[in-house]
């Protein structure tokens, strides 16, 4: 199992959104220091709780900041871009990093989002598909004319730049419903969860593993799963000293529930539409009890996490170490005690485990 961090950018009272940029590139060579695999960043617009629009610029201010671990989108969302430009943006991301991209996509979800953009939402899994196909051919590097559905494409030269990762960067997909599942299990590509149940998780992962095998690829992890975790010096402290910026943080999914009481989801997006009024409805106590929040001393969170690798084959477990508003030097602190504490002890579990 890999570690990694999933970055969340919200403006912050008394900061400029300069100072919020560069406190998040120090967040991420922290992440490198305190030994993390991957430090991946989300894409949301025209929203006032996110101030990242593009991933991708962050990246690239990140490249030489920093040398071993891995950056990448959790998601680049592909209706709202022509597949050229992401195909050759990922292309120069990956020179950048000298082959440490990790290429996040995903068909978005915010009603608002596609209505700022002018995108049907419910022709996002066709747009997606279709983006898809032409960044691999473009990543392919042969020369082709496409004229599609919502995409047209004339490529007469090679890629400039070329990759530096071959055939192409990793990708890695956000995929909920039972087609993308299947979509993601017949091309290999890991597979993420969101704030998702343990039994969720479970179901998907079995139906994930039976599309994989019958499509030909090796039964190995590809479940990438999130988890909002916070290391303190004992239990009642980490829950005392998290819990209000948790919950202030756990709202999003109120946001999706009114997306769905409005009738805003399209059909496309059920589980969504089904899932976010149950993680909403969940008390605290429960989101602790059931999994979705790993908090407490280290030794804590070492056993939850332990509990997860032993019900689910986890490829990636991405924490969410900053929510709400926490301050920064909090998170920090949480992060740097997951790193000298809980690491070891989960080193530990795999050595005596081989």
């Amino acid at each position: 199992m890999r570690l990694a961090i999933w970055g969340h950018t919200a403006p912050r009272e008394g900061l400029s959104h300069t100072q919020i940029y560069h406190q998040q590139l120090d967040d991420i060579v922290l992440a490198e220091e305190c030994g993390f695999d991957h430090y991946w960043l989300y894409e949301h617009h025209v929203s006032p709780h996110s101030c990242m629009p593009s991933p991708n610029l962050m990246i690239a201010a990140a490249a030489r900041a920093t040398k071993r671990i891995r950056l990448g989108t959790m998601v680049n969302i592909l209706p709202y871009r022509h597949p050229l430009l992401v195909a050759e943006e990922m292309a120069m991301l990956d020179v950048l990093t000298n082959g440490r991209i990790d290429v996040g996509i995903g068909r978005g979800l915010k009603p608002l989002e596609f209505r700022a953009f002018g995108v049907e939402q419910d022709r996002s899994r066709e747009m997606f598909n279709e983006s898809l196909d032409l960044i691999l051919k473009v990543w392919a590097d042969k020369d082709f004319v496409h004229s599609g559905k919502y995409f047209k494409i004339e490529k007469r030269t090679p890629l400039s730049p070329p990759l530096v990762q071959h055939p192409h960067p990793p990708l890695y997909i956000s995929a909920q419903s039972r087609d993308s599942l299947r979509w993601a299990a017949e091309n290999d590509i890991p597979f993420g969860q969101i704030d998702a149940l343990i039994e969720d998780c479970q179901r998907d992962q079995e139906y994930y593993r039976e599309v994989q095998k019958a499509s030909g690829h090796p039964l190995r992890p590809r479940l990438f799963l999130t988890r909002e975790v916070y290391v303190g010096e004992s239990d009642a402290a980490a829950i005392r000293e998290m819990k209000p910026y948790l919950m202030q943080h756990w709202d999003l999914w109120n946001r999706y529930t009114q997306f769905t009481n409005k009738g805003e989801m399209p059909d496309s997006y059920d589980v969504w539409r089904q899932r976010a009024p149950v993680l909403h409805a969940l008390e605290f106590d429960e989101l602790v009890e059931r999994g979705l929040v790993i908090a407490g001393t280290p030794e804590t969170v070492a056993r939850r996490i332990r509990e997860h690798q032993e019900a689910l084959d986890l490829h990636i477990l991405l924490c969410v170490f900053d929510f709400g508003v926490m301050p920064n030097a909090m998170m920090r602190r949480s992060m740097r005690a997951f790193s000298q504490y809980v690491m070891p002890l989960l080193a530990e579990t795999a050595t005596q485990g081989s």
